[in-house]
């Protein structure tokens, strides 16, 4: 137990060092992650806990949070959210511009970014986009952590302190070579269900590597699918994409990616799954400081009409009753 020391003050910087012992999980990781020496950063946590009480669980490998620690922690990164917004907020408003840090998942971003950047040049006040690409999880991280403003990024998320709204569905298509696509048609008499992939014996599933959310969400929609006949380990779509022209396997593409992989890979077919069909919810995730703030509207709006003009094209373009051909 740490004895309590009257008159010391909690500081920021004291809290984002103990937010990074526990985001880290040890005292040197955390050190080099805040570019201090380790006993400097242990000094920094002990006076801290000098003034709340004991935190942390110390052994040889790692930090644990006791009781009170997780409790301090959840309230900590509120004032460390907030104390962002206070340093940044005159930053963000100079000029009438406002400049936000946005992460967008790497399935996405190649072909949304565009579309929400013309979006956001006829709003005000005007909106500077300064955009990161990363997986999934990395971008939450990033976002909790006070890196990002935003994400855009599949849902849900499911942290109580990261805000989430669904902007749009983003339904999954049949990738495959021309031939494997007929096959499907034929088998099925049509358009199959996802399960009935595993039952086709038409090639490997390819999926992007573990990390990937989307790599889960194509595993997910084909759960029956023999593991042996599961391929992963590229990491872009793009690759993938390539991968399964080649005649290597099938997969499924999002809608958003469907046409934009197509003029890149033109060896590619595409068919719809019957109703229902697989898809992922695509939201924005930003923090709750951020609530309620107008930027997060303009944001949501032109991530939403970005989305929705890609779904439509591809819905218009690949039809169930359609040929299966992406051309």
């Amino acid at each position: 137990m740490v004895a309590k020391v009257e008159g010391v003050k909690v500081t920021l910087r004291q809290l984002r060092y103990f937010r990074a012992v526990v985001e880290h999980g040890t005292f040197r990781q955390a050190a080099e992650s805040v570019s201090i020496s380790q006993p400097a950063l242990s000094l920094q946590i002990k006076e801290l806990e000098g003034r709340l009480g004991c935190l942390l669980e110390r052994d040889s490998r790692r930090v644990v949070l006791t009781l009170l620690g997780r409790e301090i922690y959840h309230q900590a990164l509120r004032v460390l959210d907030e104390a962002l917004l206070l340093e940044t907020i005159g930053r963000r408003y100079s000029d009438t511009s406002l400049r936000v840090v946005v992460g967008m998942v790497s399935t996405l971003a190649p072909y949304l970014l565009g579309g929400v950047l013309e979006r956001l040049q006829s709003v005000e006040p005007r909106i500077e986009l300064d955009p990161r690409e990363a997986t999934g999880q990395a971008l939450v991280a990033d976002l909790a952590a006070g890196r990002l403003d935003a994400a855009i990024v599949s849902l849900p998320v499911g942290l109580l302190q990261l805000p989430e709204r669904e902007l749009f569905e983003d339904r999954f298509l049949l990738a495959a070579r021309p031939e494997r696509i007929a096959a499907f048609k034929l088998a099925f008499d049509g358009n199959p269900h996802p399960p009935d992939l595993a039952h086709a014996d038409l090639g490997p599933l390819l999926t992007l590597d573990w990390g990937h959310c989307l790599g889960e969400q194509i595993r997910g929609a084909c759960a029956a699918w023999r593991l042996e006949d599961e391929r992963c380990g590229v990491g872009s779509l793009a690759t993938l994409s390539k991968y399964v022209e080649s005649g290597a396997g099938l997969t499924l593409l999002p809608e958003t990616a469907a046409l934009g992989e197509c003029s890149h890979a033109p060896g590619l077919a595409l068919l719809r799954f019957t109703e229902p069909e697989p898809s992922r919810r695509i939201g924005l995730v930003h923090r709750v400081a951020s609530h309620g703030q107008h930027w997060i509207e303009l944001l949501a709006g032109a991530v939403t009409g970005a989305g929705e003009e890609l779904v439509r094209r591809a819905r218009a373009t690949v039809r169930n009753d359609a040929r299966a051909d992406a051309a």
